[in-house]
């Protein structure tokens, strides 16, 4: 198991990661976020961050991601303007100079993409057709962009004591309503702090 340090919209705080025996497909995932030579961010990171013009004159605010889920990337932001009856411009990943606390891009465009809302709250389903659980966000690289994993809900309870899971990009495919995860999804999984203690408390009971 380990224990990754991962700083968010400025927040500092612990995500611990079980490994399975046979979870090779992951080694590359870990090494990247432990090395910090793939940074991983999530959508949320960037909701509600102003976008600026070169010329420092705010433009909007992202509300959504664009992304391109069978290229496995994120393609661009989807942009709240100011303006009244404007309505949504979207910055593309290659137009960005520049992202901290807000953005700074150098050109805007008004071609509709995939966003990620349509990909949230989708159920993701196994090869047999159960339900793992439910689209809550993506991993993505903070310098390519692409996309690393997919960030899965098993319910609010299920998410306390068991962890919310993440499943490799490669091991999913999207359908018209539902992702498809083919093979063991079950080889990284996200665990809260509390619930770490917990296991702890009890493995200490167990000891004694």
């Amino acid at each position: 198991m380990f224990y990754i340090p991962v700083n968010f919209t400025g927040i500092f705080c612990f995500y611990s990661i079980t490994i399975s025996n046979n979870g090779k497909y992951i080694k590359g995932f870990i090494k990247n976020i432990l090395l910090g030579d793939g940074f991983m961010l999530r959508s949320k990171d960037f909701l509600l961050m102003d976008v600026l013009d070169i010329k420092g004159k705010k433009i909007g605010y992202i509300k959504d991601l664009l992304v391109d889920f069978n290229g496995g990337r994120v393609e661009g932001f989807v942009i709240s303007t100011y303006k009244l009856f404007q309505g949504d411009l979207y910055v593309m990943t290659e137009d960005i100079i520049f992202f901290n606390k807000s953005m700074i891009a150098h050109n805007c465009v008004k071609d509709k993409r995939f966003e990620l809302k349509q990909l949230r709250s989708m159920d993701v389903l196994n090869k047999y057709g159960d339900i793992i659980g439910m689209v809550e966000d993506i991993l993505f690289d903070w310098n390519s962009f692409k996309i690393k994993g997919v960030l899965v809900s098993t319910g609010f309870i299920r998410n306390f004591v068991m962890g919310k899971k993440i499943i490799l990009i490669n091991r999913l495919i999207l359908g018209e309503e539902n992702l498809w995860c083919y093979g063991d999804c079950n080889k990284l999984s996200l665990v809260s702090m509390p619930h770490k203690l917990m296991m702890e408390v009890g493995c200490d009971e167990k000891e004694v």
